[in-house]
């Protein structure tokens, strides 16, 4: 069928299943998975397989800048330990493992097909982990380790898969050759990234600073693309590119104007929710077409193939978050990490261990696999690798995210929020009564001319201040109290809104005034909200 009629079935898919998800408190991959299997394997219903050649160009960049965009400097610096351990120790341990365990156990696989299929399932992807985590209120430190960790580990796995097809291709290879690889690709990579960043800041401060249109955020989907495909190109890391690129976007977003940065928060929120939803949908889809390729194989082999490469997935995580663990304290201890860096407790270890879903990377890596190694021979059991990929993609996201959660419950770490909450009202409050401070130091200097301006600006943050103290002195959370508010201030709105529209089809008002007063009302809205 069309691509044009299955995209937006798809779409629909997505949008329907999301809001089932909600309604039914499970996470939404999960159920975005579950809705691919069952229309996979329904002959009649529309089916759609990407071209392996456009997944990760299309989907990988937008992916990465918008996760890196939510980190900092800071984060990468208190969670350097798992960047090393997870992020490359793990993925290059796991692969070669999986390569030594698998041949060893599966004498199907050699060497070097083994070590293809350990390269292509040791990445993780966070998306599902982390919705989970995030809706059980988890420690955010905790979630930010495995965001951070499934940022780096792509880049580590690429340049493996890379390898290792090579090694399928010639019978042999060097593992120094992968650091002499993967050092000067990250570094040109980052590079890469941090200039066309820096030259995207340079034309956004002189030239788009105020402006109130989209061309600021035009802009930031062009560098997250073009960070990645350049990189690419000349043989750099693209994934490490895109990171770099979305890391030092963060100083152009506090240059634009705040309607533009609302703006643009909204419009990579929407993409990004549109594009995971359409990657856990063709995960789904995929099972049964590649169900039918192995059919030769016998059940008995591919439930042992699935069941080894499982194991040995886990097992190696497992060792690695526990060796994270000891590793942390010890480094705390002698002070060889900051004092903001996470330690993992034995619930921590065993939260991260369950956490390491895969998803996007694998998949594309998998089906972005050669059909053959030379006109007359093809590439050694291919099929069976991309089956095997699926399961394990499956299996993580299917039954590793039916159980975290109640992992998560049974530990007793369900109750980070509010520690949050404090927090965030602390470091609000403060910045208030400064500037309120800050407000009369103006005055003093004469440099607030217009007493009525000036009252208005008090009038803001004199509301602001109020909630605070009301809250203080009726005894309860400042954003309970606002969140009350919120739900107070919204009824009557829509009361405005009722009002407005009736005035319109009384022809009291022309259509641009309703629109105008209807956005006035919305932004009194979203500006009234609270922190969440």
């Amino acid at each position: 069928m069309d691509a044009l009629v299955i995209i937006p079935f798809i779409l629909f898919l997505v949008v329907i299943c999301t809001a089932i998800a909600e309604r039914i408190n499970v996470p939404y991959p999960l159920l975005l998975v579950i809705a691919g299997l069952l229309v996979g394997f329904v002959p009649t219903l529309p089916n759609w397989h990407p071209p392996s050649e456009i997944v990760l160009p299309l989907f990988l960049p937008p992916i990465l800048f918008a996760a890196a965009r939510l980190i900092s400097w800071q984060d990468i610096r208190n969670n350097i330990l798992e960047i090393t351990l997870l992020a490359f120790v793990l993925v290059v341990t796991s692969a070669i493992g999986m390569a030594f365990s698998l041949h060893a156990l599966a004498p199907i696989f050699s060497l070097s097909t083994a070590f293809v299929l350990g390269s292509i399932i040791s990445p993780t992807d966070s998306i599902s982990a982390t919705s989970i985590l995030n809706k059980m209120n988890t420690k955010q430190r905790l979630v930010r380790s495995l965001e951070i960790e499934s940022l780096f580990n792509d880049a580590v796995s690429i340049t493996l898969y890379n390898m290792a097809v090579f090694f399928v291709f010639t019978g042999s290879i060097r593992l120094t050759s992968f650091t002499h690889t993967l050092i000067p690709e990250a570094i040109g990579g980052i590079a890469i990234g941090l200039l066309l960043s820096f030259f995207t800041n340079i034309i956004v401060n002189n030239f788009l600073k105020n402006s109130e249109n989209e061309l600021p955020i035009i802009m930031s989907f062009i560098l997250a693309y073009v960070a990645y495909l350049f990189a690419e190109h000349i043989g750099a890391s693209g994934v490490l590119s895109v990171v770099a690129a979305g890391l030092f976007h963060t100083h152009t977003e506090r240059i634009i104007t705040a309607r533009t940065r609302l703006a643009e928060q909204a419009s990579w929120n929407t993409y990004i929710f549109f594009l995971n939803g359409v990657i856990f949908i063709v995960i789904g889809l995929q099972f049964p077409v590649y169900l039918q390729v192995v059919k030769n194989i016998p059940v008995t082999q591919l439930i042992y193939f699935s069941l080894l490469t499982i194991a040995i997935i886990l097992a190696f995580r497992i060792i690695w978050v526990i060796l994270l663990a000891l590793l942390s304290h010890l480094f705390a201890k002698y002070e060889l990490i900051g004092k903001n860096a996470t330690l993992y407790n034995w619930r921590d270890v065993i939260i991260s261990s369950c956490s390491g879903m895969r998803g996007l990377v694998s998949l594309a890596l998998a089906i972005a696999l050669p059909l053959q190694i030379s006109s007359t021979i093809n590439f050694p059991n291919r099929n069976l690798i991309v089956f095997l990929t699926i399961i394990v993609i499956l299996f993580t996201v299917v039954v590793q995210g039916l159980a975290l959660p109640f992992i998560v419950k049974w530990l007793g770490v369900t109750k980070h929020a509010h520690l949050v909450l404090q927090e965030t009202n602390r470091a609000y409050r403060l910045i208030t009564e400064r500037a309120i401070a800050h407000i009369e130091l103006l005055e003093e200097e004469k440099k607030l001319t217009s007493t009525i301006a000036k009252k208005l600006v008090d009038n803001y943050y004199e509301s602001r201040l109020l909630h605070f103290n009301l809250a203080q002195q009726a005894h309860v959370n400042a954003h309970d109290l606002s969140f009350e508010a919120e739900k107070w201030l919204s009824k009557i709105l829509n009361y405005e809104r009722i009002l407005l529209h009736e005035m319109l089809q009384r022809g009291e008002i022309s259509q641009e005034v309703y629109m105008r007063i209807i956005h006035k009302i919305d932004r009194d809205e979203v500006g009234f909200a609270s922190y969440n």
